[in-house]
């Protein structure tokens, strides 16, 4: 079995391009999942990994859930 490594929220901030308030919102609304983290002292340290996936499954629900509402319109009829 592989050790998961785990990392302050600065390297997930810095890899994903996002704020740490960005990331902080992400673990208390659930996108980041509490399986992805865990609690050091008063700290939190994230597998990297386990976010990437969480943040992809994520993208991918909102991107199926999105798809319902999308009307497409020929705008060469307007003209």
């Amino acid at each position: 079995i592989m050790a998961k490594h785990y990392v302050p929220i600065k390297d997930i901030a810095e890899h994903f391009a996002v704020s740490i308030s960005t990331l902080r919102t992400w673990k208390r609304d659930g996108t980041i999942p509490k399986d992805t983290y865990i609690k050091v002292g008063s700290c939190y340290r994230y597998c990297l990994d386990d976010v990437t996936a969480a943040l992809l499954a994520e993208e991918t629900v909102a991107i199926e859930d999105s798809t319902h509402d999308v009307e497409f319109v020929d705008l060469d009829d307007d003209f």
